[in-house]
């Protein structure tokens, strides 16, 4: 039984381990979404759709009748007289004086689908601001590119050195110990401790370089990130596929790209309105009304009337101003398809440079990993002659040095590696492993 429990007290401690890791490891992909979620721009969004929803609100009351107010008062020099003379007398004349009140109320029967061009354009106004937020936002992905890669090369450093320091301080021991057998002059234990105290040093600072990029990646982020989180350097294995896609000229998937179909978009839009604005509109009006005089010209007397009918507008000559509108929005248009293939262009140049480091750094690991085996079997003789007494600890130093600089280079260009496909898929506008483009 005591067997049983010891093995289920294993099997939790193993599982707990793990968890605990995977809690403490972050990921340049999570890392990404969690900087598209918490930049403020974000709230762009509920912002924009509700002044867009304010428009759309106001384009659908024309459609409502229109009510107004009007009030004038009057003197005219002269006013409609009879010329003639009836048994009864002379015919009165209108007042000169004259005063009125008037509602109006105006209901659209007809507008030429003004109204919906209107809120077409709205519509494709909301889509374009809405990518043009995402355009914004997709710019932090290769700024938590850079810091990520410069805290995880720095992480990495940060092993070997301490991997050195424990390494000269286990020498120390031993050479302080042949000090005092007689077997080991006191330079050699100045000089292991000078190197080691050289090595703290670099220790300090880089992990003094690593705090500084792990914090910034804390406030892009929105999230804490301490010192004792290890970073995954990410799965990056399709980028030849992406590549390929480039090279045809296929991949359009930068957030820039859909910002300008939208800009597209809501041109074609606003051509749409431009055509429609030149068609008649009807409406029927009401007009009640109290003054003096009313309909009757003749009575001097305030009283009430109405009137009621239908009215049709129709613009049919512009001097040509909707035509030459026409042609702006139609060159507009044609500077968006310059703008664009100008990205394009930009992209695609700025890719050369990753595809050139992407395949060199591929075809030097196996340089690098036999430079490390080389300058491992260096080290491992040069620790037996230290031990022998055959060689100084200044040579030690150097053997020791020389495979740290070789595995710090090797680890450095997994690290570039990883570092300029990133770059190259975010220059392209392809997400990495569990990335995603927009919050």
């Amino acid at each position: 039984m005591r067997y049983s429990s010891g093995i289920v007290i294993a099997f939790a401690t193993v599982v707990l381990s793990a968890t605990v890791r995977a809690q403490d490891t972050l990921h340049l992909a999570k890392l990404q979404t969690s900087a598209l979620r918490h930049d403020p721009r974000g709230r762009q969004l509920g912002l924009l759709e509700t002044q867009a929803a304010r428009r759309l609100e106001n384009l659908a009351t024309e459609r409502l009748p229109q009510l107004s107010l009007t009030s004038e008062a009057t003197h005219q020099s002269d006013v409609t007289s009879i010329g003639i003379v009836t048994p009864s007398g002379t015919p009165p004349q209108p007042p000169k004086d004259r005063w009125q009140a008037l509602v109006n109320v105006q209901q659209l029967l007809y507008d030429g689908g003004s109204i919906a061009g209107r809120r077409a354009v709205e519509r494709a106004r909301l889509e374009e601001s809405r990518e043009a937020v995402h355009a914004a936002q997709y710019r932090l992905r290769a700024e938590v590119d850079s810091y990520f890669f410069t805290a995880f090369l720095l992480q990495e450093r940060d092993r070997e050195l301490a991997a050195l320091d424990e390494d000269l301080g286990a020498r120390l021991e031993v050479l302080r110990a042949r000090v005092r057998e007689g077997a080991a002059l006191p330079g050699e234990v100045a000089a292991l401790e000078a190197e080691r105290l050289r090595t703290r040093q670099s220790v300090a600072e880089v992990r003094a370089g690593r705090r500084g990029a792990l914090a910034t990646l804390a406030v892009l982020a929105g999230e804490r990130v301490t010192e004792l989180q290890v970073l995954a350097l990410p799965d990056l294995a399709n980028v030849g596929r992406a590549g390929h896609a480039a090279d045809t000229g296929i991949v359009r998937a930068r957030p820039e790209f859909a910002q300008f179909a939208r800009t597209r978009a809501r041109i074609g839009s606003e051509v749409a309105l431009a055509d429609v604005e030149t068609r008649p509109r009807v409406y029927a009006f009401a007009q009640m009304g109290y003054g003096r005089p009313g309909l009757d010209q003749f009575n001097r007397k305030p009283d009430e009337f109405w009137i009621a009918g239908v009215r049709m507008e129709w613009r049919f000559w512009n001097w040509g101003t909707v035509g030459r509108q026409r042609d702006v929005l139609r060159l507009q248009e044609r500077i968006v398809a310059v703008e664009e293939d100008a990205f394009a262009s930009a992209l695609e140049r700025g890719i050369q440079t990753d595809l050139e480091q992407i395949a060199r750094l591929d075809s030097s690991f196996a340089t690098d990993e036999r430079i490390v085996e080389l300058r491992e079997q260096v080290e491992r003789q040069a620790s037996a002659q230290l031990n022998e007494g055959a060689i100084t600890a200044a040579d030690y130093v150097e053997a020791r040095t020389d495979l740290l600089e070789a595995r710090l280079g090797l680890q450095r260009h997994r690290v570039e590696l990883a570092q300029a496909r990133a770059r190259y898929l975010t220059t392209l506008g392809l997400t990495s492993p569990g990335a995603e483009t927009r919050p």
